[in-house]
């Protein structure tokens, strides 16, 4: 008898012990998104101070808003959305805030509890919305919380990547197709008739890197913080002299 409950006891602090080497705490799963994640810091003007990870939506159903203090995130449970986030006022300008696979969202901070983790993000895109008692084009607030019931302390940090890389993936470069302008084609006999080649720019490269890259711009836009590129078929976005979007 003796004998059976000493190996039950020890069975049962086997798996305690596992347990919690598996488990995460509020403050590690919060760690591990940072260290795949680089979070965006702005600055006190609109602009930033550190532009990091663009995420793209993966999946449908997810919305944004109108930025303000008390914002309603959507929330996800089990990989399905349970509460839709944003507001229920007009955006105007026939925006109705439905973020589409593909659209691309800055990481500005995560939170953490113990049964929970909440990212804050925010779309790259810009928008001119009503009722924001701004001027000009604001980001829409889209922030995401993964909600588990059973608490952090029952799961692994893979297991909640894992749901969040489900609805967002992380982008780092643009491809651009471009024919080269007019001053920068090369001689004849040293390209290929119909040779229009993949040219890589990443997100954060400066103003003079994405020029070594594809030769100056026909047209440069200056707006304050922001200046846009004009190519012959695209528009690089730069804040702070710093790549943070393509169009």
């Amino acid at each position: 008898m003796q004998y059976w409950i000493r190996f039950a006891f020890g069975v049962l602090v086997l798996h305690l012990l596992a347990g919690t080497a598996l488990a995460i705490t509020p403050d590690e799963i919060k760690s591990a998104v940072e260290s795949r994640y680089k979070i965006t810091v702005p600055g006190f003007l609109g602009d930033f101070k550190e532009i990091g990870s663009v995420l793209m939506v993966q999946k449908e159903g997810l919305r944004a808003d109108r930025p303000r203090s008390n914002f309603k995130s959507t929330v996800i449970k089990g990989g399905r959305i349970i509460t839709a986030g944003g507001g229920e006022l007009p955006l105007g300008n026939n925006i109705d805030g439905n973020l589409k696979i593909g659209d691309r969202l800055y990481l500005y901070g995560i939170r953490s509890g113990n049964d929970f983790v909440e990212l804050r993000l925010f779309t790259v895109k810009t928008f001119i919305v009503t009722g924001t008692g701004t001027r000009g084009p604001t980001p829409l607030q889209a922030s995401t919380r993964f909600q588990y019931d059973e608490g952090l302390a029952r799961l692994t940090a893979k297991q909640i990547m894992d749901d969040i890389g489900a609805w967002f993936k992380a982008e780092s470069v643009v491809r651009i197709y471009a024919e080269p302008t007019a001053k920068d084609e090369p001689k004849a006999g040293n390209r290929a008739e119909s040779d229009s080649a993949a040219v890589t720019v990443h997100l954060g490269q400066t103003t003079d890197e994405v020029i070594a890259i594809l030769g100056a711009p026909d047209k440069r836009i200056l707006l304050g913080a922001k200046t846009v590129f004009v190519y012959n078929n695209l528009k690089l976005v730069f804040i702070d002299g710093k790549l943070t979007d393509a169009e």
